[in-house]
Order: structure tokens, then C-alpha cells, then sequence
């Protein structure tokens, strides 16, 4: 009995804190978190199983760099160390959580559909808050990797159709950091004069989007004054930013042809509504003056000549009121129609060029679009001018 050891209570718990922290000083502890609470910055929570509960604790200081913020109920792996600690004079321990990783599809879709019931509760997805896209946009915000197929799919798809100032903000779309630099976006565009602001990324796993599941994003998405478009993924991939934001497009390509119109389309259906106008006019004057030559013809007997007289002045006074109308409204058409052409007559390149921009082109005659191009073409490319075209040598400093 004498050879057994012995401790004061004080010894005993420094050596269990010795021992704890020493050999737990890395840890992954997998569990549902329940019971968080936020205090100055720091997140208290526990990690429990079916039979037993881990006290857990994420600084402030490590909070900005947690993967996922604690949410009740979501299953998640927890990596940090053990520590002890006092809470009225009796030894505890907890986890000290550096980083939280949700696992597996399954975890991230009830995650997903966790935030989605609770922000559609706060009435961030409703109907009455989605702002308008307008018709024709005068410049045009993009939020989407600088590489890859996707914003040069948006560019080409906009030059096809009606050729706009396009403005990227180059972001990550996937991992740590990209909802904020989603966000930072945001921030940039609320400075800068553009109509509308599409955020894309391509196709990808449950993971790759899930910052595009940010409850941080989501309410700066709704918070923003300019019109969103999102373009995440696939057709059947759905993010909470395709719930929040004001037009949803099944693809990037498909964002680009919704923002703007066809101009090939706009002038046909000018000159539907030219063509439609003489119609009218043609009929309104057609049927006044039938309608003058019955009644000259039904008063011809002498007894009614001064009723004829008289009749004939009025038709006449209403043929010139219905005149100075048409005229009136045709001349309100004509300047909506010459505004509209003074606009397409501005897009004709023929008319920037003689501003004094220039197109690039290689020695084929090809647009040069990439500058990368110019390091890989040594020999000449061709500058057009507005009346001249100039062929130049290219020299790419090392």
C-alpha cells in the first residue's frame, strides 16, 4: 500500500494536463456540433456521438480561417489539440479547434439545405426583393476566374450578339478563400458605374461549390443595389446564390445571352415597327377619305346642299386634326428611331476607328484578343487605322 503513488489534487491535474496536452497536441475529432454560442468573437460548442459530448472552443483568431463556421446539427471532422482547464476550482478539458471540414456528399447537402431553410425563413430568397435586369446594359461587371473556358465564353457570346464594356474582377472559384474574394467583388462593383454583375464559375462536385453556399455572400448578394445574374455550374447544379440573386442562368453562356439582346433581332424588329406604322397611317387616310366620298355621294338632292356643305367642313376639319396627330406622332417615331440609330451607329467599328482606336491584327488578318499573342508572334502584325491599314514588327523584350 505504502508503495503506491501519491498525489495532491493540484499535482494530480497538472499531471493529467501534462499528459493530455502532450499527447493530444494534434488531434481529428469527428462528430455532429450542437449548442454553439458566439462570445467576443469566440465559438463555444460541443462535438457529441451517441454516447458522449466533447466541450470545444475556436478562438477569434482562428476564426476567419475555419472551412466551415459551426452550424447545429451538421456532421464534421475537427482538427485541433486538448487542453485542461479550471471552472470553479474542478479540472475540465476541451478541444481548441484550428480548422472544421464537413465530410462527404451527404454532410455538405444537409449543410446546404440547413442554410437554405433558414435564409429562405428570412425572406432573402423571395420574389419581391429580385431587381430588375435591364434591357440593354451599358457596361457589364464579370466575377469569375481570369483562366479557363468561362469568362472568355461570356465575352465571345456578348461580342456575338451586342458588343458592350465587359469589366472583370478576377477571383478563385473554389476553396478557402474564394467566397471572399466573391465578396470583395461585390465591394469593388458598388464603386464602379456598371448595369448589371454576373458571377460564374463552370461545372463541379457538391465541394467545389461550396462557396457559392456562403451564408456571408448570400446577404452581401441580396444587401447589393446593382442587378446579379448567377451562372454556377451545370443546368441541375442549384447553389443558395441562384436562390438570392436576381436572374438565375442555367450556364455562363447562358447568362451572357440573357444580359443582352440580338442586335440582329433589334433591327428586324425596327423595321417590323417602321413598316407597321406606314400600314396605319395608310388605313386612317384610306378610310377618312372613303368615308368623305359616301357622304358626297348619299347628299346630292339640292335641298340638302347646305348640309352637305356643311358636313363636308367638318370631315375636313377632323381629316386635318387626324393629319397634324399622324404627323405629330409620326415625328415623335421618326426621333425614337433615330436615336436608336444614332445608338447602332455608334457600335459600327467603322465609327471607333475614326474616334482613333485601332485593331491589332496578326499577319493573317486575324483580331488579336490575347496580349500572349504578341510574345508568340515575332515577326509582323497589321494595325488598322480608320482609312489605313499599317503593318508593324513586334520585339518582346526578354
Amino acid at each position: 500500500m505504502n508503495n503506491i503513488p501519491e498525489f495532491s489534487v493540484t499535482e494530480f491535474s497538472n499531471l493529467a494536463k501534462n499528459i493530455l496536452e502532450e499527447n493530444f497536441s494534434l488531434i481529428r475529432v469527428r462528430g455532429e456540433i450542437s449548442s454553439v454560442k458566439n462570445f467576443k468573437g469566440h465559438l463555444y460548442f460541443t462535438i457529441k456521438d451517441e454516447n458522449f459530448v466533447l466541450n470545444s472552443v475556436c478562438w477569434a483568431s482562428k476564426v476567419p480561417y475555419l472551412q466551415i463556421q459551426p452550424e447545429d446539427g451538421i456532421e464534421i471532422v475537427a482538427e485541433g489539440k486538448i487542453s485542461t482547464y479550471a471552472k470553479s476550482s474542478i479540472s475540465s478539458y476541451q478541444l481548441q479547434v484550428n480548422q472544421i471540414e464537413v465530410k462527404g456528399e451527404g454532410a455538405l447537402l444537409k449543410l446546404f439545405e440547413q442554410r437554405k431553410k433558414k435564409l429562405e425563413s428570412e425572406g432573402l430568397f423571395s420574389e419581391a426583393h429580385k431587381k430588375q435586369i435591364p434591357f440593354l446594359p451599358k457596361k457589364i461587371g464579370v466575377i469569375t476566374s481570369p483562366t479557363g473556358a468561362v469568362i472568355m465564353d461570356v465575352i465571345d457570346r456578348i461580342e456575338s450578339r451586342f458588343p458592350l464594356n465587359i469589366k472583370l474582377y478576377p477571383v478563385s472559384v473554389q476553396g478557402l478563400n474564394a467566397s471572399n474574394e466573391i465578396i470583395n467583388g461585390l465591394n469593388f462593383f458598388k464603386n464602379y458605374d456598371v448595369d448589371v454583375v454576373i458571377i460564374a464559375r463552370g461545372g463541379g462536385g457538391v465541394e467545389d461549390l461550396m462557396p457559392f453556399n456562403d451564408e456571408k455572400l448570400v446577404r452581401h448578394v441580396f444587401e447589393h443595389k446593382t442587378p446579379i445574374i448567377s451562372a454556377i455550374g451545370h443546368e441541375t447544379d442549384f447553389t443558395l446564390l441562384d436562390f438570392v440573386s436576381d436572374l438565375r442562368a442555367a450556364t455562363p453562356t447562358a447568362a451572357a445571352e440573357l444580359v443582352v439582346p440580338e442586335i440582329k433581332n433589334l433591327k428586324d424588329k425596327i423595321n417590323f415597327l417602321v413598316k407597321s406604322l406606314k400600314q396605319k397611317i395608310s388605313f386612317i387616310i384610306s378610310d377618312s377619305q372613303k368615308e368623305i366620298i359616301n357622304l358626297s355621294s348619299f347628299f346630292k338632292t339640292k335641298n340638302l346642299k347646305n348640309l352637305i356643305i356643311e358636313r363636308k367642313k367638318n370631315l375636313f376639319a377632323n381629316l386635318k386634326l387626324i393629319s397634324s396627330n399622324l404627323i405629330s406622332h409620326i415625328k415623335l417615331k421618326t426621333l425614337e428611331l433615330n436615336n436608336i440609330s444614332s445608338s447602332l451607329k455608334n457600335l459600327n467599328i467603322e465609327n471607333i476607328l475614326e474616334r482613333g482606336f485601332v485593331l491589332l491584327k496578326d499577319r493573317n488578318g486575324k483580331l488579336i484578343k490575347n496580349p500572349q499573342i504578341l510574345k508568340k508572334n515575332k515577326d509582323t502584325i497589321q494595325i488598322q487605322f480608320y482609312k489605313d491599314l499599317v503593318h508593324a514588327s513586334i520585339k518582346v523584350k526578354k
